[in-house]
């Protein structure tokens, strides 16, 4: 595997197809009901046609209900990411990155009326994460794109490290703006897996 990999790495020329110059709006959800709501506002910004750098803000919000506790959490955090591409057909990018992201819980429990010892009470955590992925990003046509990654990522103070599997697809709606899916899913680890709808502008 290696071995390809340095092969492509060499015989790569610089694919043509793709900006990594562009400010990006998702709205999503996931499968868990403490982050049923998410926005994301992103920003990506390249140095040169093999390093870009990205950023961007989110925050989400959940409840549910327990057998005692009515639940509500919200979160606020942002994250940075360094990426490299790399083209290794004409239509096709080698895409790495590696980044930091932190976010910020705050989680409210109220009593439940009619049960005994509940109290009301907030939880406030905060969290560091760092993650990698390694993938691709193909032109399919001359107006529908497709990446593929494979993610790990390391929570601070988790036990174990999380792989995920991301997916998506854009539509170009115009010279310079596009709309897309994108899918995560975790491949170890607990199940769990977030959709988003994004809207994206090249500059």
């Amino acid at each position: 595997i290696i071995t390809i990999f340095l092969t492509l790495l060499g015989n790569a020329s610089t694919a043509e197809n793709f900006n990594y110059d562009y400010i990006e709006l998702k709205v999503g959800s996931t499968n868990s009901d403490a982050t049923e709501k998410e926005i994301y506002a992103v920003a990506s910004k390249s140095m040169n046609e093999n390093v870009s750098f990205r950023g961007g803000l989110y925050y989400y919000t959940g409840d549910w209900t327990t057998s005692s506790n009515y639940r509500e959490q919200v979160g606020k955090g942002f994250y940075l990411d360094s990426v490299y591409n790399t083209g290794i057909s004409s239509n096709t990018d080698l895409v790495i990155s590696a980044g930091y992201s932190f976010y910020s819980i705050e989680a409210t429990y109220k009593q439940i009326p009619g049960i005994r010892f509940s109290s009301n009470s907030n939880t406030n955590v905060d969290t560091n994460i760092y993650h990698a992925s390694i993938g691709i990003r193909q032109k399919i046509s001359d107006s529908i794109e497709m990446e593929a990654h494979y993610r790990g990522i390391d929570v601070e103070k988790s036990t174990s490290s999380i792989t995920q599997g991301n997916f998506i697809i854009m539509n170009e709606l115009s010279e310079n703006t596009s709309i897309g899916i994108d899918y995560s899913w975790n491949i170890n680890s607990s199940d769990f897996n977030r959709t988003g709808l994004f809207i994206r502008r090249k500059f």
